[in-house]
C-alpha cells in the first residue's frame, strides 16, 4: 500500500500563511515551494492563478480507478476550490472548509492527459468565502461541477514573516516514479459488474480478490459489508496532507464519496448501471495525520424505485465525528445508456518526446552488469527530475529509453535540453526526437502514427542531438528556440519523407 511507503513531498513552512492568499497559490504555481504529499501522491499541479481563480490539473491515470470503475475526481475538485478560496485572503488568515458539494454529469475514464478543475470565488466577506468549480476530463468534456463553503479565521499564533526574494526550489527525485505514475494491477471491474450482482463484487473487493489501484493508493479497506451497509476505512496518513499536518479536506471528502459508492453498489443487479446524481460532504473537525484509521460508516436506502440515498458518518480513531456525507445514486437499465466511451479510442493533440542513451550496449559491455544497472538508475532519476520540472508526463520507460508527453513543443524542447545537461556528468550522451501530432487514446495508452513518427525521429538523431519534426518547428515560431535544417529524411515505416530540424545550441 502506498501510505506504508516513506513519505514524499513536504507541507509548507510556518511562514507560508503570512503570505496573502494569492501569493500562496502563486508560490506553488511558480515552483517556489515543494509540492505537498497529496500532490506527489496524485500528481496535482497548479496551472493557473489569478485573483479569485485557480486551475489545478490531475493526471487521468489508472491509479485513480475506484470501486465503480471510473476515476475519482473529488480530490482535484476540493483542492481547486480550496486554492481559489484562499486567494481571497489577506496574510495571516486561513480558511476552514465547511461544506463541499459535487454534481457529476458523466463518467471520468482513465486517459492520457489531465483532469482540469477550474475554480473561482463567487462571494467572499470577512467571515465566509464561497467558491465553485467546473471539471473537464482529458478530452475537454465537462464532467461535473461543485462548490465549497468555507469560514475565514485568523491564524494563531501569528505566522513568522516570509523570506525576501523567494526562489524556485528543486523537487527531490526518487528511484521509483511518484504513485500516480505507476502501473497497478487492475481487475476487470466493469466486466465483473456486468456478470455479477454488486454485492458479490463488493464482497470480492473486501476480501482482496479484486484489486483496484485506488485501494492501493489510499489503503482503502472495506471492513464490514451487507446489502445497504458498509464500513470503509483509510489511514490518517501524512501522504494525505496538503497545507498542514492534518489530513487534507480532499482526502476526507474522498473517503465519504467512496464509502457511499461502495454501499450503493451493493444494490446493483446484473444488467444495471449506477449513476451518481449529487453528493454533499460536511467537514466538522480536523484529523491529525497520526497513521491511525478513519472509518466511514455508511447506510444506503431506496426511498423511491431505483433511487438510492447513502449517508456516511466519518469518525477518527478516537470515535469522534469528523465529517458527514450524503449522496444520491440512480439505478438504470444498462441498455438505456450509450456504450462505454472509455473503450473507444479517441484522438488528442500532444507533443511527444523520445530519448535513449547513445551506445548503451557498449556501455553495458564496458561497465559490466552491476555498474551498468547503477548508471541506468542514475540516468532515470535525472530524466524524471527534468520531466517533472517541465510539466511532462512519463508515458513509458523501456531499458534506457523514455517516452514522455507534453502539452506544448516548448516544454518538450526545454525538457530535452535539461535532460541532456543533467545526464552529461554521467559520461553518457542521449539523443532525442520530438514530434507534435494527434494520438489515439485507448484507456491510458498512447498510440498512432504520431507516436511512430516521434520514435523514428529519435532513432536517427545523432549523439547529443535533439531532432524535431517540421511540425514542432512551425509551432515554435515566436519562441527563443533556433533550429538547423537537416533536410528531408526517410523514416522507417512512415510513408512520406519528413523535413527534420535539429535544435540549435
Amino acid at each position: 500500500m502506498i501510505p506504508d511507503e516513506p513519505l514524499r513531498g513536504r507541507t509548507p513552512p510556518p511562514w507560508f500563511r503570512a503570505l496573502t492568499g494569492i501569493e500562496r497559490a502563486r508560490a506553488f504555481a511558480r515552483g517556489q515551494l515543494l509540492r505537498p504529499p497529496l500532490a506527489r501522491l496524485l500528481g496535482l499541479r497548479t496551472t493557473h492563478v489569478a485573483a479569485g481563480a485557480v486551475t489545478i490539473a490531475m493526471p487521468a491515470t489508472e491509479a485513480s480507478i475506484t470501486g465503480n470503475g471510473q476515476l475519482q475526481i473529488v480530490p482535484v475538485m476540493v483542492a481547486a476550490l480550496e486554492s481559489a478560496s484562499v486567494t481571497a485572503l489577506q496574510g495571516g488568515m486561513d480558511i476552514v472548509p465547511l461544506r463541499f458539494t459535487i454534481d457529476p454529469f458523466r463518467p471520468a475514464w482513465p486517459r492520457t492527459g489531465n483532469v482540469l478543475a477550474r475554480a473561482r470565488v463567487v462571494n467572499s466577506g470577512n467571515l465566509y468565502v464561497f467558491a465553485e468549480v467546473q471539471v473537464d476530463d482529458a478530452e475537454g468534456r465537462h464532467i461535473g461541477q461543485g462548490t465549497l463553503h468555507s469560514a475565514i479565521q485568523r491564524v494563531e499564533p501569528p505566522p513568522p514573516p516570509p523570506p525576501e526574494g523567494m526562489q524556485a526550489v528543486e523537487e527531490p527525485v526518487y528511484e521509483t516514479p511518484d504513485p500516480y505514475l505507476r502501473r497497478f494491477v487492475t481487475s476487470p471491474l466493469a466486466d465483473l459488474l456486468d456478470a455479477e450482482d454488486g454485492f458479490t463484487v463488493m464482497r470480492k473487493m473486501a476480501d482482496s480478490r479484486i484489486r483496484l489501484p485506488f485501494a492501493a493508493l489510499y489503503d482503502f479497506r472495506v471492513e464490514e459489508l451487507a446489502v445497504g451497509r458498509a464500513v470503509v476505512s483509510m489511514p490518517a496518513s501524512e501522504w494525505f496532507c496538503s497545507f498542514g499536518h492534518d489530513v487534507s479536506w480532499p482526502a476526507i471528502a474522498v473517503l465519504g464519496d467512496s464509502a457511499a459508492w461502495v454501499t450503493a453498489l451493493t444494490f446493483r443487479q446484473p444488467g444495471q448501471s449506477v449513476v451518481g446524481l449529487d453528493g454533499t460532504t460536511r467537514f466538522l473537525r480536523p484529523v491529525r495525520a497520526d497513521g491511525r484509521r478513519i472509518r466511514a460508516e455508511t447506510v444506503a436506502t431506496e426511498p423511491a424505485p431505483n433511487l438510492l440515498v447513502a449517508t456516511s458518518e466519518m469518525r477518527d480513531a478516537d470515535g469522534r465525528l469528523v465529517a458527514m456525507h450524503a449522496g444520491s445514486v440512480a439505478r438504470l437499465d444498462a441498455a438505456q445508456r450509450t456504450g462505454r466511451l472509455r473503450k473507444e479510442p479517441r484522438r488528442v493533440l500532444a507533443t511527444l518526446l523520445f530519448t535513449d542513451i547513445v551506445d548503451s550496449t557498449g556501455h553495458a559491455q564496458r561497465l559490466g552488469d552491476a555498474r551498468w544497472q547503477a548508471l541506468l538508475e542514475e540516468h532515470k532519476l535525472a530524466v524524471r527530475r527534468e520531466v517533472s520540472r517541465h510539466n511532462g508526463t512519463e508515458v513509458d520507460t523501456t531499458g534506457d529509453g523514455f517516452f514522455v508527453r507534453f502539452d506544448s513543443p516548448a516544454h518538450a524542447i526545454e525538457a530535452a535540453r535539461a535532460v541532456r545537461c543533467a545526464t552529461a556528468p554521467l559520461a553518457i550522451e542521449i539523443r532525442a526526437g520530438i514530434h507534435t501530432g494527434e494520438c489515439e487514446l485507448e484507456g491510458s495508452k498512447l498510440a498512432g502514427m504520431a507516436v511512430h513518427i516521434a520514435a523514428r525521429i529519435q532513432a536517427i538523431a545523432q549523439p547529443g542531438e535533439i531532432l524535431v519534426s517540421s511540425t514542432v518547428k512551425d509551432l515554435a515560431v515566436g519562441s527563443a528556440n533556433r533550429f538547423v535544417d537537416k533536410g528531408e529524411q526517410t523514416l522507417k515505416g512512415v510513408p512520406d519523407p519528413w523535413r527534420l530540424h535539429a535544435v540549435a545550441e
